[in-house]
């Protein structure tokens, strides 16, 4: 790589990571309009999706965070046009492939057989090695998604609004919570 191509690929890096995190401020403030565009099967599809990744247990699942809209949001205003299409194409792709695996559209299977194909979907992500499938894509959007909403932020992790000094023998056991990134 010559030492120019190097120094343009930094600029757009730094200058996405500068940008990035206004561009979804901008694109959440006001979802509604972005929803409204959407076809309605379409983010039921991946409302469901998200809610398997993620289901409701002793708290709320992605579905009730509305990661679902979160994720349209994202696709539709702050990635690039190339990259929202593909999204777009491959999640139908993904139910094209439940209804060849099972018979039925994604919409349609149990909560058994919808996990049973994310699980071979993820053993198929694995053994391509890959880090740009769309199964992966969907899981830390909704990770994403989930823990940044208030929710995830609230009830799945352990919120400490005015957080205290440093315990360092605190007791850690299956019951503890994460604790929430505040800065």
């Amino acid at each position: 790589m010559q030492r120019r191509e190097a120094l343009k690929k930094t600029a757009f890096l730094i200058g996405g990571i500068l940008i990035a995190p206004e561009l979804v401020a901008r694109a959440l403030a006001n979802p509604a309009k972005t929803l409204l565009t959407l076809p309605p099967v379409r983010l039921d599809l991946l409302a469901e999706m998200v809610d398997t990744i993620l289901p409701d247990t002793d708290t709320p699942g992605a579905k009730a965070a509305k990661v679902h809209e979160f994720i349209a949001v994202v696709v539709v205003d702050c990635l690039p046009p190339d990259a929202s299409s593909r999204f777009w194409r491959d999640l139908e792709a993904t139910d094209v492939q439940c209804l060849r695996a099972h018979g039925r559209s994604f919409l349609d299977c149990s909560p058994e057989q919808r996990t049973a194909f994310f699980r071979q979907l993820q053993a198929d992500h694995k053994k391509s090695g890959k880090n740009d499938s769309f199964f992966f894509q969907l899981k830390n959007l909704t990770l994403q998604g989930y823990f940044t909403s208030e929710i995830g932020a609230t009830q799945a992790l352990a919120f400490d609004p005015i957080p205290g000094g440093w315990i360092p023998d605190m007791t850690i056991d299956d019951a503890t919570k994460a604790w929430t990134p505040m800065f």
